[in-house]
């Protein structure tokens, strides 16, 4: 009995994982002959296909979106730079007819530099013809060329003025219209015996004071405000003489004298000089020949600003 189990036993550790090697492989080949079944596909649900269109859809509208986005940006920064451009072309068109102004106003005072020149050349006729508005308006609601020469002649003739200077000229505003620019300077002139009847007639009542102011140079601050219109014409002309600094150094600051001297001076708004008598006669040298207690009408329009009242309220 035990000689039979011995035999049939295995005859070692290799032989028994041999046969189990072998009865593994006899496992697997049934299973690979057995037939194979047919796996159905796959295929997506309603509710995963409406899920996908719908993503689709998102996408799309997404990706329309940000390019219609990047478009408006670019137009967006096209539109920045014309702005930028037309910015840039009006600021140096503005700096232009600064510049052109300045100079057309520099070439005024060139002209008229000694006043009023009397006769005019072919050129500065031509210069002042372009340069002048037909309608220039001068002060005290007066238009008019004729006014504008007639108001530079009255200062030669009244207080004959000989030397104009300029210290000073800048644009103080501007706008599609024009601009607005402001000259600070002074004029040398003297007092004639036609100021003192035509401007100072309270003057005659003092001759000591006529005495001290006949024929004696004086200095005369002034500020004028040229307004140039978008043609670069000169369209109004408003200027501002200081005479009562004028007269108070004459006078050595004297202010009984002053105030008979100033006390109804016929000086109206705008610096404004009234009509002189045609009977005042002035030779080369500008001394009137007249006699000085002949006084000529006076303009009936003075200057609230101008009067003494107003200057010592």
């Amino acid at each position: 009995m035990e000689i039979s189990r011995l035999l049939h036993a295995p005859a070692s550790d290799n032989q028994l994982q041999d046969s189990q090697e072998r009865d593994k492989n006899s496992k697997n080949t049934k299973q690979k002959a057995r037939p194979a079944t047919r796996k159905r596909p796959w295929r997506p649900s309603l509710k995963q296909l409406r899920a996908k269109s719908q993503r689709d859809a998102d996408n799309s509208l997404l990706l329309n979106l940000t390019l219609d986005v990047n478009d408006l940006r670019q137009q967006v920064h096209d539109c920045l730079v014309q702005k930028s451009i037309r910015e840039t072309r009006l600021l140096v068109a503005k700096e232009q007819f600064h510049a052109r102004s300045l100079l057309s106003v520099d070439g005024f005072f060139k002209v008229f530099r000694h006043g009023h020149p009397g006769t005019l050349t072919a050129s500065e006729n031509s210069f002042l013809t372009g340069l002048l508005d037909e309608n220039i308006g001068v002060g005290g609601n007066v238009t008019g060329r004729l006014e504008f020469y007639e108001q530079w002649r009255r200062y030669k003739q009244l207080f004959s003025v000989r030397r104009i200077r300029t210290f000073s000229t800048k644009v103080i505003t501007s706008d599609t219209g024009g601009c607005l620019i402001e000259c600070v300077g002074e004029f040398e002139g003297r007092v004639t015996v036609a100021a003192l009847q035509t401007v100072f007639p309270n003057s005659l009542q003092d001759d000591a004071l006529v005495k001290q102011v006949l024929h004696r140079r004086f200095v005369c601050p002034t500020k004028t405000l040229i307004s140039i219109g978008a043609d670069g014409r000169l369209v109004q002309y408003d200027a501002f003489s200081d005479v009562f600094e004028a007269m108070s150094k004459l006078l050595d600051f004297n202010p009984h004298r002053l105030v008979t001297l100033m006390a109804d001076a016929a000086i109206s708004d705008g610096s404004m000089l009234p009509f002189v008598d045609d009977c005042i006669n002035l030779d080369h040298d500008g001394e009137e020949e007249g006699n000085v207690g002949g006084v000529s009408p006076v303009s009936g329009t003075t200057s609230s600003r101008s009067s003494i009242d107003f200057i010592l309220s």
